[in-house]
Order: C-alpha cells, then sequence, then structure tokens
C-alpha cells in the first residue's frame, strides 16, 4: 500500500477503514506473537479494533476537526487513562499487549495507537519531533497549530513555537516518516533487551529492524555478533558473509572478521563430533 492509501475490512460491528497506522500497529502485533505465541495477533488485533470503534462512537456526533481532536484527546489520556511511562521501563511492559492491558508504556508506542485513532476519526495529522520530543501539526480553521504529544497533546503557544523555530527547528520539512515510530520503538527494546541479557528478543528486533532499513548494515553486524553469543554459529557465519559482501572491499572489521574465524572453528568442530 502506498502513502495514505486505505483498505476497508468488514468487522462483525461495521466497516472499518484500515489506514497505514492500523497496518503498523499490525505488524507489531505479528512482531509480539513471534516473541511470546500467547500474545496471539488476532487477540491484539480485536482489542485494537474495539479502541478504534470506541472511539468512533464518541466523536461520531461532532462536526469540526477540533471538536473531534479535544473529544479523542480526552477519551484517550481521561476515559481510557493512557499515560507514558516517565521511568525507565522494564522490557516486559514494553510490548504492546502489555501496554494496552496497562494502559502505560514508551511515548513512542503510545504515539502509534493515538495516531492510528486520529486517523480513524479522519483528522489529519502530521507527525514530526525535536530532541526526542514528539510533535503533532494539525491544520484547524486553514491555520496550523503544534500539539505537544508528551503535554496530553497540549496546543504550544506562539511563543513556544518561536523558541523551536529559534533552536534551528524546521516545522516545514521536519515531518516523519511513519516508519520511523516503529523504528524508534524497536531501538527501545533492542536497548532494553541488551540490558537485561535478552539475547533471543534481541535477535529477533534485529531481523525485524531489517524489514523496515533492509540497508542499514548495522543491524546485521549485531545479530551477527547475537547469534555467536548464543551458539548460533552458522548464523553468525551468514551474516558476517553477507555483511562484508555489501561492504567496500577495503572497508575492515576486525572484530567481526575475529568472530567469523571462531565461528568457523566452533561449527566445524561441532560437525566433526
Amino acid at each position: 500500500m502506498g502513502m495514505g492509501d486505505v483498505e476497508v475490512q468488514r468487522t462483525s460491528k461495521k466497516f472499518l477503514i484500515v489506514h497505514e497506522h492500523w497496518h503498523l500497529l499490525m505488524e507489531l502485533c505479528h512482531f509480539t506473537e513471534s516473541l511470546n505465541p500467547v500474545w496471539q495477533t488476532q487477540y491484539i488485533q480485536q482489542q485494537l479494533k474495539d479502541l478504534s470503534h470506541g472511539i468512533i462512537e464518541e466523536t461520531a456526533g461532532l462536526k469540526s476537526d477540533e471538536d473531534k481532536l479535544l473529544r479523542l484527546v480526552q477519551y484517550f489520556f481521561d476515559d481510557l487513562g493512557f499515560k507514558i511511562d516517565e521511568v525507565k521501563p522494564q522490557l516486559s511492559q514494553c510490548f504492546l499487549p502489555e501496554v494496552l492491558r496497562l494502559k502505560k508504556g514508551p511515548a513512542v508506542l503510545l504515539m502509534l495507537l493515538i495516531t492510528t485513532l486520529f486517523e480513524e476519526c479522519q483528522l489529519k495529522i502530521q507527525i514530526t519531533s525535536c530532541r526526542r520530543r514528539y510533535l503533532l501539526r494539525i491544520e484547524l480553521y486553514n491555520k496550523s497549530h503544534i500539539l505537544d504529544f508528551a503535554d496530553r497533546c497540549r496546543f504550544l503557544e506562539a511563543n513556544e513555537i518561536v523558541d523551536l523555530i529559534n533552536q534551528d527547528f524546521d516545522f516545514a520539512s521536519g515531518s516523519l516518516n511513519k516508519n520511523n515510530l516503529i523504528i524508534d520503538y524497536l531501538k527501545i527494546i533492542q536497548d532494553l533487551a541488551r540490558q537485561e541479557n535478552k539475547l533471543h528478543i534481541l535477535t529477533l528486533t534485529h531481523s525485524f529492524l531489517m524489514r523496515y532499513q533492509p540497508f542499514n548494515l548495522k543491524h546485521i553486524t549485531e545479530r551477527a555478533v547475537v547469534a555467536y553469543e548464543t551458539g548460533n554459529y552458522r548464523k553468525a557465519i551468514d551474516d558476517i558473509r553477507s555483511y562484508f559482501q555489501y561492504k567496500q572491499p577495503e572497508f575492515t572489521n576486525n572484530q567481526l572478521k575475529k568472530i567469523y574465524k571462531l565461528a568457523l572453528r566452533k561449527e566445524q568442530s561441532r560437525q566433526t563430533e
């Protein structure tokens, strides 16, 4: 599907408009199920559909985009009780099923949830960020407004916007590619998995990141190192070969070369046993 394309799916209640952000959430459903089969994609999808139907019903009688926006924000933060996890979260609390259960999680994941709801209400929102601060831009009454997601989607005052512009932030070119939300989220999972030594999760996260950044060879190198650490020498060998296949011949990476040689020896030793 291209940018801006939508797909209509029939549900047990009514027709549901499926936008691009919805597809990103579906990708995360499959990601979480690959980590833990208990988190079945179908069950999470139903939770998300119920969430979408709830906000559609809440805003059904509202005509102006401003009224829809204000009601959606109130519904998300007050009625449902979602809030950003301000402290350093545990890895187990950062996955979509747990965030839906606890109504709390990383800002980037909640950002993806609320922007999906914006799309369900036919609100045209652009996402931008400034120094890890997620901002939203919306046109109301032919005028552009900036909202601070971290502050419950508060409208920024004119002087606050001027301050950001004076700090060289360009709102005109600062819009995020929607896939960047997934990438930012996966990098949080990546860092926490490494800190908590959850190497299986780390490997799957690297593989998932490569779907969105297929030419970022850092993901291949990191996955190769994890494969070696977990005893998957064949996978480490294959990833390192792929890495050097795409790198320039004169490029050197002594750490990877060392791991490659060690992995070859261990794999050969394993085969002769």
